[in-house]
């Protein structure tokens, strides 16, 4: 963990922003936001098999882009709830 979100003021933000006030319930948040985004890559990777014989190419490489970015926020929410379960074992 690259420790970008495990300091206190960080967590209250992103807490604040989640609309909770403790870590139990952020970490929920998270992972109900990280599980809606695995539906949508699910339904992306669905789409781009029906697709795939697109006679215009563009829209692979823009549904590519978009899996690729849902995987990075992904990875992002993951490495905050990490921030809050470290904090909250301390």
């Amino acid at each position: 963990m690259s420790g970008l979100f495990t300091n206190r003021r960080d967590l209250d933000a992103w807490a604040h922003a989640l609309g909770v006030d403790n870590d139990d319930d952020a970490i929920g948040v998270l992972h109900r936001l990280t599980d809606g985004l695995v539906d949508a890559d699910d339904r992306l990777r669905g789409a781009q098999k029906t697709l795939a014989k697109a006679p215009n190419r563009d829209v692979l490489v823009q549904l590519s882009r978009a899996l690729g970015r849902i995987d990075q926020l992904q990875t992002v929410l993951e490495e905050v709830a990490r921030g809050f379960q470290i904090h909250e074992r301390r």
